[in-house]
Protein backbone atom coordinates (compact mmCIF):
# COMPACT_ATOMS: atom_id res chain seq x y z
CA UNK A 1 0.00 0.00 0.00
CA UNK A 2 2.80 2.38 0.86
CA UNK A 3 4.50 1.67 -2.44
CA UNK A 4 1.27 2.43 -4.24
CA UNK A 5 0.88 5.73 -2.39
CA UNK A 6 4.53 6.57 -3.03
CA UNK A 7 3.98 6.30 -6.77
CA UNK A 8 1.18 8.86 -6.65
CA UNK A 9 2.91 11.11 -4.16
CA UNK A 10 2.95 14.75 -5.18
CA UNK A 11 6.28 15.70 -6.71
CA UNK A 12 7.72 18.93 -5.35
CA UNK A 13 8.42 21.01 -8.42
CA UNK A 14 11.48 23.15 -8.93
CA UNK A 15 11.13 26.88 -9.62
CA UNK A 16 11.74 26.44 -13.34
CA UNK A 17 9.16 23.65 -13.52
CA UNK A 18 6.68 25.76 -11.59
CA UNK A 19 7.17 28.69 -13.96
CA UNK A 20 6.60 26.37 -16.94
CA UNK A 21 3.38 25.03 -15.40
CA UNK A 22 2.19 28.56 -14.58
CA UNK A 23 3.04 29.71 -18.11
CA UNK A 24 1.07 26.81 -19.61
CA UNK A 25 -2.02 27.37 -17.50
CA UNK A 26 -1.93 31.17 -17.43
CA UNK A 27 -0.67 31.93 -20.93
CA UNK A 28 -0.59 29.08 -23.42
CA UNK A 29 -3.98 27.52 -22.65
CA UNK A 30 -5.81 30.90 -22.39
CA UNK A 31 -4.13 31.95 -25.62
CA UNK A 32 -5.32 28.79 -27.40
CA UNK A 33 -8.85 29.10 -25.98
CA UNK A 34 -8.98 32.80 -26.88
CA UNK A 35 -7.76 32.00 -30.38
CA UNK A 36 -10.47 29.36 -30.82
CA UNK A 37 -13.18 31.70 -29.53
CA UNK A 38 -11.98 34.65 -31.62
CA UNK A 39 -11.70 32.43 -34.68
CA UNK A 40 -15.23 31.08 -34.17
CA UNK A 41 -16.69 34.56 -33.64
CA UNK A 42 -14.81 35.88 -36.64
CA UNK A 43 -16.01 32.93 -38.77
CA UNK A 44 -19.62 33.55 -37.77
CA UNK A 45 -19.27 37.27 -38.41
CA UNK A 46 -17.74 36.69 -41.82
CA UNK A 47 -20.43 34.11 -42.64
CA UNK A 48 -23.13 36.64 -41.73
CA UNK A 49 -21.32 39.24 -43.78
CA UNK A 50 -21.19 36.91 -46.77
CA UNK A 51 -24.91 36.12 -46.38
CA UNK A 52 -25.80 39.80 -46.12
CA UNK A 53 -23.72 40.53 -49.21
CA UNK A 54 -25.48 37.73 -51.10
CA UNK A 55 -28.89 39.13 -50.01
CA UNK A 56 -27.92 42.60 -51.21
CA UNK A 57 -26.81 41.19 -54.57
CA UNK A 58 -30.06 39.24 -54.92
CA UNK A 59 -32.12 42.34 -54.14
CA UNK A 60 -30.10 44.40 -56.61
CA UNK A 61 -30.73 41.81 -59.33
CA UNK A 62 -34.44 41.79 -58.41
CA UNK A 63 -34.58 45.59 -58.61
CA UNK A 64 -32.68 45.66 -61.92
CA UNK A 65 -35.10 43.17 -63.49
CA UNK A 66 -38.10 45.10 -62.20
CA UNK A 67 -36.71 48.46 -63.39
CA UNK A 68 -35.83 46.98 -66.77
CA UNK A 69 -39.38 45.61 -67.17
CA UNK A 70 -40.92 48.96 -66.30
CA UNK A 71 -38.62 50.79 -68.68
CA UNK A 72 -39.18 48.36 -71.55
CA UNK A 73 -42.96 48.30 -71.00
CA UNK A 74 -42.97 52.09 -71.28
CA UNK A 75 -40.94 51.90 -74.49
CA UNK A 76 -43.30 49.37 -76.08
CA UNK A 77 -46.23 51.65 -75.26
CA UNK A 78 -44.37 54.58 -76.78
CA UNK A 79 -43.71 52.58 -79.99
CA UNK A 80 -47.34 51.43 -80.15
CA UNK A 81 -48.49 55.05 -79.89
CA UNK A 82 -46.09 56.12 -82.62
CA UNK A 83 -47.19 53.54 -85.19
CA UNK A 84 -50.88 54.58 -84.87
CA UNK A 85 -50.07 57.63 -86.94
CA UNK A 86 -48.45 55.74 -89.82
CA UNK A 87 -50.72 55.42 -92.87
CA UNK A 88 -50.04 51.81 -93.96
CA UNK A 89 -48.58 48.53 -92.83
CA UNK A 90 -45.54 48.80 -94.99
CA UNK A 91 -44.42 51.97 -93.31
CA UNK A 92 -45.15 50.43 -89.89
CA UNK A 93 -42.95 47.42 -90.63
CA UNK A 94 -40.20 49.69 -91.92
CA UNK A 95 -40.44 51.81 -88.77
CA UNK A 96 -40.21 48.75 -86.52
CA UNK A 97 -37.22 47.32 -88.43
CA UNK A 98 -35.42 50.68 -88.28
CA UNK A 99 -36.11 50.94 -84.54
CA UNK A 100 -34.66 47.44 -83.89
CA UNK A 101 -31.54 48.37 -85.82
CA UNK A 102 -31.12 51.66 -84.00
CA UNK A 103 -31.40 50.30 -80.46
CA UNK A 104 -29.94 47.42 -78.49
CA UNK A 105 -33.05 46.89 -76.40
CA UNK A 106 -35.05 44.67 -78.71
CA UNK A 107 -33.91 41.86 -80.90
CA UNK A 108 -37.30 41.80 -82.65
CA UNK A 109 -40.41 44.05 -82.99
CA UNK A 110 -43.46 42.84 -84.89
CA UNK A 111 -47.25 43.02 -85.01
CA UNK A 112 -49.07 39.81 -84.39
CA UNK A 113 -52.76 39.07 -85.01
CA UNK A 114 -54.25 36.80 -82.34
CA UNK A 115 -57.58 35.53 -81.18
CA UNK A 116 -58.70 37.81 -78.37
CA UNK A 117 -60.43 34.94 -76.63
CA UNK A 118 -57.34 32.74 -76.59
CA UNK A 119 -54.29 34.98 -75.95
CA UNK A 120 -50.84 33.36 -75.70
CA UNK A 121 -49.17 33.80 -72.31
CA UNK A 122 -46.39 36.02 -73.64
CA UNK A 123 -49.14 38.42 -74.88
CA UNK A 124 -51.48 38.03 -71.99
CA UNK A 125 -48.63 38.73 -69.50
CA UNK A 126 -46.45 41.55 -70.74
CA UNK A 127 -42.95 41.13 -69.33
CA UNK A 128 -43.19 37.37 -69.49
CA UNK A 129 -39.93 35.45 -69.26
CA UNK A 130 -40.16 33.09 -72.21
CA UNK A 131 -38.57 29.78 -71.24
CA UNK A 132 -38.16 28.71 -74.86
CA UNK A 133 -36.22 31.76 -75.94
CA UNK A 134 -34.69 32.49 -72.58
CA UNK A 135 -35.62 36.17 -72.83
CA UNK A 136 -38.38 38.55 -71.84
CA UNK A 137 -41.22 39.56 -74.16
CA UNK A 138 -43.33 42.69 -73.77
CA UNK A 139 -46.61 43.39 -75.60
CA UNK A 140 -49.03 46.25 -76.22
CA UNK A 141 -52.54 45.98 -77.63
CA UNK A 142 -53.15 47.89 -80.84
CA UNK A 143 -56.77 46.86 -81.53
CA UNK A 144 -59.00 43.91 -80.81
CA UNK A 145 -57.06 41.48 -83.01
CA UNK A 146 -53.49 42.93 -83.19
CA UNK A 147 -50.68 43.23 -80.56
CA UNK A 148 -47.27 44.83 -80.80
CA UNK A 149 -44.74 42.22 -79.61
CA UNK A 150 -41.19 43.13 -78.52
CA UNK A 151 -38.52 40.51 -77.74
CA UNK A 152 -35.65 41.68 -75.53
CA UNK A 153 -32.06 41.46 -76.76
CA UNK A 154 -30.26 38.80 -74.69
CA UNK A 155 -27.09 40.82 -74.31
CA UNK A 156 -29.10 43.88 -73.30
CA UNK A 157 -31.09 41.70 -70.95
CA UNK A 158 -27.88 40.38 -69.32
CA UNK A 159 -26.40 43.86 -68.93
CA UNK A 160 -29.61 45.24 -67.43
CA UNK A 161 -30.07 42.35 -65.00
CA UNK A 162 -26.52 42.68 -63.63
CA UNK A 163 -26.25 46.45 -63.94
CA UNK A 164 -23.97 47.82 -61.21
CA UNK A 165 -22.97 44.37 -60.02
CA UNK A 166 -19.28 43.51 -60.19
CA UNK A 167 -18.68 40.01 -58.89
CA UNK A 168 -15.54 38.43 -60.33
CA UNK A 169 -15.86 35.33 -58.15
CA UNK A 170 -19.41 34.96 -56.84
CA UNK A 171 -21.85 32.91 -58.98
CA UNK A 172 -25.28 34.43 -59.79
CA UNK A 173 -28.02 32.50 -61.64
CA UNK A 174 -31.35 33.91 -62.96
CA UNK A 175 -33.95 31.21 -63.74
CA UNK A 176 -37.38 31.22 -65.39
CA UNK A 177 -40.46 29.70 -63.84
CA UNK A 178 -39.62 26.28 -65.30
CA UNK A 179 -36.03 26.43 -64.11
CA UNK A 180 -34.51 27.48 -67.44
CA UNK A 181 -31.37 29.55 -67.03
CA UNK A 182 -31.97 33.06 -68.36
CA UNK A 183 -28.71 34.73 -67.45
CA UNK A 184 -25.76 34.23 -65.09
CA UNK A 185 -22.41 35.49 -63.88
CA UNK A 186 -19.44 33.10 -63.50
CA UNK A 187 -21.54 30.22 -64.69
CA UNK A 188 -20.32 26.79 -63.57
CA UNK A 189 -22.25 23.80 -64.79
CA UNK A 190 -21.32 21.60 -61.86
CA UNK A 191 -22.34 24.21 -59.30
CA UNK A 192 -25.56 24.98 -61.15
CA UNK A 193 -26.56 21.33 -61.34
CA UNK A 194 -25.88 20.91 -57.60
CA UNK A 195 -27.79 24.06 -56.62
CA UNK A 196 -30.91 23.63 -58.75
CA UNK A 197 -32.35 20.67 -56.75
CA UNK A 198 -31.95 22.72 -53.54
CA UNK A 199 -34.53 25.34 -54.61
CA UNK A 200 -37.64 24.96 -52.37
CA UNK A 201 -40.59 23.70 -54.40
CA UNK A 202 -43.19 25.60 -52.35
CA UNK A 203 -41.33 28.89 -52.41
CA UNK A 204 -43.70 31.85 -52.83
CA UNK A 205 -43.10 35.03 -54.81
CA UNK A 206 -41.34 37.79 -52.90
CA UNK A 207 -39.61 35.43 -50.44
CA UNK A 208 -35.95 34.67 -49.75
CA UNK A 209 -34.39 31.49 -48.40
CA UNK A 210 -30.92 30.19 -47.54
CA UNK A 211 -30.15 26.87 -49.14
CA UNK A 212 -27.26 24.50 -48.62
CA UNK A 213 -25.92 22.77 -45.50
CA UNK A 214 -22.68 24.72 -44.98
CA UNK A 215 -23.36 27.80 -42.85
CA UNK A 216 -19.93 29.18 -43.72
CA UNK A 217 -20.90 29.08 -47.41
CA UNK A 218 -24.24 30.95 -47.60
CA UNK A 219 -26.35 30.42 -50.73
CA UNK A 220 -29.29 32.82 -51.16
CA UNK A 221 -32.38 31.93 -53.23
CA UNK A 222 -34.87 34.79 -53.98
CA UNK A 223 -38.15 34.63 -55.91
CA UNK A 224 -39.31 37.91 -57.43
CA UNK A 225 -42.62 39.30 -56.30
CA UNK A 226 -43.66 40.87 -59.60
CA UNK A 227 -42.40 38.13 -61.94
CA UNK A 228 -42.00 34.37 -61.82
CA UNK A 229 -38.19 34.63 -61.72
CA UNK A 230 -35.81 32.91 -59.31
CA UNK A 231 -32.42 34.40 -58.40
CA UNK A 232 -29.66 32.27 -56.88
CA UNK A 233 -26.50 33.89 -55.41
CA UNK A 234 -23.84 31.26 -54.65
CA UNK A 235 -20.84 31.88 -52.30
CA UNK A 236 -18.09 29.82 -53.87
CA UNK A 237 -15.30 27.93 -52.12
CA UNK A 238 -12.80 30.47 -53.44
CA UNK A 239 -14.70 33.24 -51.63
CA UNK A 240 -14.63 31.22 -48.45
CA UNK A 241 -10.87 30.71 -48.81
CA UNK A 242 -10.37 34.44 -49.36
CA UNK A 243 -12.49 35.46 -46.40
CA UNK A 244 -13.21 32.90 -43.70
CA UNK A 245 -10.25 30.58 -44.24
CA UNK A 246 -7.79 33.41 -44.84
CA UNK A 247 -9.02 35.24 -41.74
CA UNK A 248 -8.79 32.03 -39.70
CA UNK A 249 -5.25 31.53 -40.94
CA UNK A 250 -4.36 35.10 -39.96
CA UNK A 251 -5.75 34.56 -36.47
CA UNK A 252 -3.94 31.25 -36.19
CA UNK A 253 -0.70 32.83 -37.40
CA UNK A 254 -1.04 35.71 -34.94
CA UNK A 255 -1.73 33.22 -32.15
CA UNK A 256 1.29 31.09 -33.08
CA UNK A 257 3.55 34.15 -33.34
CA UNK A 258 2.29 35.39 -29.96
CA UNK A 259 2.82 31.96 -28.42
CA UNK A 260 6.34 31.71 -29.87
CA UNK A 261 7.20 35.23 -28.70
CA UNK A 262 5.83 34.44 -25.25
CA UNK A 263 7.75 31.17 -25.11
CA UNK A 264 10.95 32.89 -26.22
CA UNK A 265 10.56 35.51 -23.52
CA UNK A 266 9.71 32.87 -20.92
CA UNK A 267 12.68 30.77 -22.06
CA UNK A 268 14.99 33.76 -21.82
CA UNK A 269 13.66 34.59 -18.38
CA UNK A 270 13.93 30.98 -17.22
CA UNK A 271 17.51 30.71 -18.51
CA UNK A 272 18.61 33.75 -16.49
CA UNK A 273 16.58 32.58 -13.50
CA UNK A 274 18.00 29.05 -13.71
CA UNK A 275 21.60 30.27 -14.03
CA UNK A 276 21.20 32.63 -11.07
CA UNK A 277 19.52 29.97 -8.93
CA UNK A 278 22.39 27.59 -9.78
CA UNK A 279 24.78 30.26 -8.53
CA UNK A 280 22.87 30.35 -5.25
CA UNK A 281 23.00 26.56 -4.95
CA UNK A 282 26.72 26.47 -5.75
CA UNK A 283 27.41 29.16 -3.15
CA UNK A 284 25.42 27.29 -0.49
CA UNK A 285 27.10 23.96 -1.35
CA UNK A 286 30.53 25.58 -1.22
CA UNK A 287 29.72 27.10 2.16
CA UNK A 288 28.53 23.78 3.58
CA UNK A 289 31.78 22.13 2.37
CA UNK A 290 33.92 24.73 4.14
CA UNK A 291 34.76 27.00 1.21
CA UNK A 292 34.07 30.32 2.94
CA UNK A 293 35.70 32.42 0.21
CA UNK A 294 33.10 31.49 -2.43
CA UNK A 295 30.90 34.39 -3.54
CA UNK A 296 27.68 34.45 -5.57
CA UNK A 297 27.98 36.36 -8.84
CA UNK A 298 24.60 36.82 -10.52
CA UNK A 299 23.89 37.68 -14.15
CA UNK A 300 22.26 40.99 -13.41
CA UNK A 301 19.93 42.57 -15.96
CA UNK A 302 16.29 43.67 -16.20
CA UNK A 303 15.20 40.01 -15.97
CA UNK A 304 17.00 39.38 -12.66
CA UNK A 305 14.44 39.40 -9.80
CA UNK A 306 15.08 41.79 -6.96
CA UNK A 307 14.70 38.98 -4.42
CA UNK A 308 17.59 37.02 -5.97
CA UNK A 309 19.81 40.10 -5.95
CA UNK A 310 18.90 40.72 -2.31
CA UNK A 311 19.55 37.08 -1.36
CA UNK A 312 22.91 37.05 -3.15
CA UNK A 313 24.00 40.27 -1.44
CA UNK A 314 22.97 39.00 1.98
CA UNK A 315 24.63 35.64 1.30
CA UNK A 316 27.88 37.35 0.28
CA UNK A 317 27.77 39.52 3.42
CA UNK A 318 27.22 36.45 5.60
CA UNK A 319 29.98 34.56 3.75
CA UNK A 320 32.35 37.50 4.28
CA UNK A 321 31.59 37.56 7.99
CA UNK A 322 32.02 33.77 8.26
CA UNK A 323 35.25 33.95 6.26
CA UNK A 324 36.58 36.74 8.48
CA UNK A 325 35.63 34.79 11.60
CA UNK A 326 37.20 31.64 10.16
CA UNK A 327 40.37 33.56 9.25
CA UNK A 328 40.55 34.94 12.79
CA UNK A 329 40.04 31.47 14.21
CA UNK A 330 42.71 30.09 11.88
CA UNK A 331 45.07 32.87 12.90
CA UNK A 332 44.34 32.29 16.58
CA UNK A 333 44.85 28.59 16.02
CA UNK A 334 48.16 29.31 14.34
CA UNK A 335 49.16 31.59 17.21
CA UNK A 336 48.14 28.89 19.68
CA UNK A 337 50.23 26.38 17.76
CA UNK A 338 53.13 28.81 17.81
CA UNK A 339 52.69 29.34 21.54
CA UNK A 340 52.41 25.61 22.09
CA UNK A 341 55.50 25.06 20.00
CA UNK A 342 57.21 27.85 21.93
CA UNK A 343 56.22 26.19 25.19
CA UNK A 344 57.49 22.84 24.00
CA UNK A 345 60.75 24.34 22.77
CA UNK A 346 61.12 26.35 25.95
CA UNK A 347 60.65 23.25 28.07
CA UNK A 348 63.02 21.35 25.81
CA UNK A 349 65.59 24.13 25.97
CA UNK A 350 65.36 24.47 29.74
CA UNK A 351 65.51 20.73 30.20
CA UNK A 352 68.52 20.31 27.92
CA UNK A 353 70.43 23.56 28.21
CA UNK A 354 69.79 24.57 31.80
CA UNK A 355 70.49 21.09 33.21
CA UNK A 356 74.18 21.07 32.26
CA UNK A 357 75.23 24.35 33.97
CA UNK A 358 73.03 23.62 36.95
CA UNK A 359 74.57 20.17 37.30
CA UNK A 360 78.05 21.67 37.15
CA UNK A 361 77.20 24.36 39.69
CA UNK A 362 75.59 21.81 42.02
CA UNK A 363 78.47 19.38 41.69
CA UNK A 364 81.26 21.86 42.30
CA UNK A 365 79.31 23.58 45.09
CA UNK A 366 78.80 20.24 46.86
CA UNK A 367 82.48 19.50 46.41
CA UNK A 368 83.51 22.77 48.04
CA UNK A 369 81.12 22.17 50.95
CA UNK A 370 82.53 18.75 51.87
CA UNK A 371 84.30 18.57 55.23
CA UNK A 372 85.60 15.08 55.00
CA UNK A 373 88.26 15.96 52.47
CA UNK A 374 90.93 18.59 52.13
CA UNK A 375 90.80 20.78 49.02
CA UNK A 376 93.89 22.62 47.89
CA UNK A 377 93.78 26.23 46.77
CA UNK A 378 94.22 25.44 43.05
CA UNK A 379 91.31 23.00 43.09
CA UNK A 380 89.31 25.51 45.10
CA UNK A 381 89.95 28.30 42.56
CA UNK A 382 89.22 25.96 39.61
CA UNK A 383 85.88 24.98 41.13
CA UNK A 384 84.92 28.59 41.74
CA UNK A 385 85.89 29.46 38.16
CA UNK A 386 83.66 26.69 36.76
CA UNK A 387 80.80 27.82 38.99
CA UNK A 388 81.22 31.40 37.73
CA UNK A 389 81.34 30.33 34.08
CA UNK A 390 78.25 28.21 34.38
CA UNK A 391 76.46 30.99 36.24
CA UNK A 392 77.32 33.45 33.45
CA UNK A 393 76.07 30.91 30.94
CA UNK A 394 72.78 30.60 32.79
CA UNK A 395 72.55 34.37 32.95
CA UNK A 396 73.02 34.69 29.18
CA UNK A 397 70.37 32.07 28.47
CA UNK A 398 67.93 33.79 30.82
CA UNK A 399 68.65 37.16 29.18
CA UNK A 400 67.96 35.59 25.77
CA UNK A 401 64.62 34.31 27.00
CA UNK A 402 63.70 37.63 28.61
CA UNK A 403 64.54 39.68 25.55
CA UNK A 404 62.14 37.71 23.31
CA UNK A 405 58.94 39.48 24.53
CA UNK A 406 60.61 42.86 24.01
CA UNK A 407 61.59 41.92 20.47
CA UNK A 408 58.15 40.56 19.58
CA UNK A 409 56.37 43.52 21.19
CA UNK A 410 58.83 46.08 19.74
CA UNK A 411 59.51 47.39 23.24
CA UNK A 412 63.31 47.37 23.09
CA UNK A 413 64.94 50.42 24.66
CA UNK A 414 67.74 51.66 22.42
CA UNK A 415 70.39 54.33 23.09
CA UNK A 416 71.77 55.33 19.73
CA UNK A 417 75.34 56.68 19.56
CA UNK A 418 78.37 56.64 17.33
CA UNK A 419 79.91 53.18 17.58
CA UNK A 420 83.36 52.21 16.36
CA UNK A 421 82.94 48.87 14.61
CA UNK A 422 86.54 47.78 15.18
CA UNK A 423 86.43 48.42 18.94
CA UNK A 424 83.09 46.63 19.37
CA UNK A 425 84.46 43.70 17.38
CA UNK A 426 87.58 43.40 19.64
CA UNK A 427 85.43 43.44 22.78
CA UNK A 428 83.07 40.85 21.31
CA UNK A 429 85.95 38.52 20.40
CA UNK A 430 87.25 38.71 23.97
CA UNK A 431 83.78 37.78 25.31
CA UNK A 432 83.43 34.65 23.16
CA UNK A 433 84.67 31.51 24.88
CA UNK A 434 87.10 29.13 23.19
CA UNK A 435 87.64 31.52 20.28
CA UNK A 436 91.39 31.13 20.83
CA UNK A 437 91.12 27.64 19.30
CA UNK A 438 90.16 29.12 15.91
CA UNK A 439 92.08 31.42 13.60
CA UNK A 440 90.37 34.80 13.41
CA UNK A 441 91.29 37.15 10.57
CA UNK A 442 90.01 40.65 11.42
CA UNK A 443 90.21 42.99 8.40
CA UNK A 444 88.05 45.76 9.92
CA UNK A 445 89.76 49.18 9.93
CA UNK A 446 89.59 51.69 12.79
CA UNK A 447 87.76 54.46 10.88
CA UNK A 448 84.37 52.80 10.35
CA UNK A 449 81.54 54.09 12.55
CA UNK A 450 77.86 53.21 12.75
CA UNK A 451 74.82 54.73 14.50
CA UNK A 452 73.55 52.05 16.90
CA UNK A 453 73.15 50.95 20.50
CA UNK A 454 76.67 49.90 21.51
CA UNK A 455 75.69 47.12 23.95
CA UNK A 456 73.08 45.67 21.59
CA UNK A 457 75.51 45.79 18.66
CA UNK A 458 78.13 43.92 20.70
CA UNK A 459 75.45 41.38 21.69
CA UNK A 460 74.76 40.83 17.96
CA UNK A 461 78.45 40.33 17.21
CA UNK A 462 78.92 37.94 20.15
CA UNK A 463 76.02 35.74 19.02
CA UNK A 464 77.24 35.62 15.41
CA UNK A 465 80.85 34.91 16.40
CA UNK A 466 79.73 32.17 18.84
CA UNK A 467 77.64 30.52 16.05
CA UNK A 468 80.57 30.71 13.63
CA UNK A 469 82.87 29.20 16.24
CA UNK A 470 80.43 26.42 17.25
CA UNK A 471 79.28 25.33 13.80
CA UNK A 472 82.45 26.08 11.79
CA UNK A 473 84.54 23.21 10.49
CA UNK A 474 87.69 22.42 12.44
CA UNK A 475 90.95 24.01 11.36
CA UNK A 476 89.12 26.67 9.27
CA UNK A 477 89.48 30.42 9.87
CA UNK A 478 86.88 33.05 10.69
CA UNK A 479 87.30 36.07 8.42
CA UNK A 480 85.70 39.39 9.39
CA UNK A 481 85.42 42.41 7.02
CA UNK A 482 83.49 45.67 7.03
CA UNK A 483 82.63 47.89 4.05
CA UNK A 484 80.82 51.18 3.74
CA UNK A 485 78.50 51.68 0.72
CA UNK A 486 75.83 54.39 0.15
CA UNK A 487 75.63 55.46 3.77
CA UNK A 488 75.40 51.88 5.05
CA UNK A 489 78.03 49.78 6.83
CA UNK A 490 78.03 46.04 6.21
CA UNK A 491 79.95 43.70 8.53
CA UNK A 492 80.78 40.43 6.76
CA UNK A 493 81.59 37.27 8.68
CA UNK A 494 82.94 34.41 6.59
CA UNK A 495 83.63 30.95 7.92
CA UNK A 496 83.53 27.38 6.62
CA UNK A 497 80.63 25.14 7.62
CA UNK A 498 78.53 22.30 6.14
CA UNK A 499 76.21 23.42 3.33
CA UNK A 500 72.70 24.53 4.36
CA UNK A 501 69.93 24.78 1.73
CA UNK A 502 67.97 28.01 1.24
CA UNK A 503 64.79 26.74 2.93
CA UNK A 504 66.70 25.78 6.05
CA UNK A 505 68.56 29.12 6.04
CA UNK A 506 65.21 30.96 6.17
CA UNK A 507 64.16 28.92 9.22
CA UNK A 508 67.33 29.82 11.13
CA UNK A 509 65.82 33.16 12.17
CA UNK A 510 62.87 31.51 13.92
CA UNK A 511 62.74 30.82 17.67
CA UNK A 512 64.33 27.63 19.02
CA UNK A 513 65.57 26.50 15.60
CA UNK A 514 68.78 24.49 15.59
CA UNK A 515 70.60 22.62 12.86
CA UNK A 516 70.88 19.57 15.11
CA UNK A 517 67.75 18.25 16.78
CA UNK A 518 67.45 17.24 20.41
CA UNK A 519 68.40 13.62 19.69
CA UNK A 520 71.58 14.41 17.70
CA UNK A 521 72.56 17.61 19.47
CA UNK A 522 76.33 18.11 19.77
CA UNK A 523 76.51 21.85 20.49
CA UNK A 524 75.07 23.88 23.27
CA UNK A 525 72.60 26.73 22.86
CA UNK A 526 68.97 27.75 23.12
CA UNK A 527 68.32 28.17 19.40
CA UNK A 528 67.44 31.84 20.00
CA UNK A 529 70.65 33.46 18.84
CA UNK A 530 69.75 34.37 15.26
CA UNK A 531 66.16 35.25 16.24
CA UNK A 532 67.51 37.73 18.82
CA UNK A 533 70.12 39.04 16.36
CA UNK A 534 67.47 39.76 13.72
CA UNK A 535 65.19 41.43 16.28
CA UNK A 536 67.98 43.65 17.65
CA UNK A 537 69.13 44.66 14.18
CA UNK A 538 65.57 45.49 13.11
CA UNK A 539 65.19 47.71 16.19
CA UNK A 540 68.40 49.54 15.21
CA UNK A 541 67.30 49.90 11.55
CA UNK A 542 69.58 47.16 10.29
CA UNK A 543 69.31 43.89 8.39
CA UNK A 544 70.99 40.49 8.33
CA UNK A 545 71.50 38.12 5.41
CA UNK A 546 72.98 34.59 5.47
CA UNK A 547 74.38 32.72 2.47
CA UNK A 548 75.65 29.13 2.32
CA UNK A 549 77.49 27.76 -0.72
CA UNK A 550 78.04 24.14 -1.80
CA UNK A 551 81.81 24.50 -1.29
CA UNK A 552 81.16 24.98 2.47
CA UNK A 553 81.58 28.76 2.48
CA UNK A 554 79.26 30.46 4.95
CA UNK A 555 78.65 34.24 4.79
CA UNK A 556 76.80 36.46 7.27
CA UNK A 557 76.08 40.06 6.21
CA UNK A 558 75.08 42.56 8.92
CA UNK A 559 74.07 45.99 7.60
CA UNK A 560 73.48 49.10 9.77
CA UNK A 561 73.25 52.85 9.08
CA UNK A 562 76.61 54.65 9.15
CA UNK A 563 77.37 57.45 11.57
CA UNK A 564 76.50 60.10 8.91
CA UNK A 565 73.01 58.65 8.49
Amino acid sequence: MRKFLRVFRIHRLKIVEQVVVVAIFSLIIPLIVTGIIVNNINRQALARELRNTALIIAKNVDRNIYDMFKSDDAKIKEIALSIKYLPNRKMIDKYLNDYVKSTEIFSDLHIEKVNPHNLPIYIAESGHLDPSSGTITVSEKLDNNHYLIGIMNKEYLHNQIFRGINEPIREIFVLSEKGKLVSSINYNEKDFQSLYPLIPSNMENGTTASIGKNHNQPIICTKMKSMDVTIIVNTTTEIMERTIYFSAWQILTAMIVSAIASLLFITMYLSYLYLNIRQLFKGINALTKGNYSRRIRLLKNVLTPYELVYLSNEFNKAADEINDAYSKLAKQKEELEILDNFRSNLIDTVSHEFRTPLTSIKGYSSRLMRTDITIDKATWNKSLKVIKQQTERLSRMIEDLLVIPDIEGAHLNMTFESVNVAESLELSLISVKNIENREVINNVTENIYICADKDRFEQVLINLIENANKYGLEDTPLIIDAIKVNGKVTVILKNYAPYIDKQTVKKLFEKFVRLDDKTTRTTRGTGLGLFIVKGLLSAMGGTIFIKSTPNNEFFTYVTLPSEEE
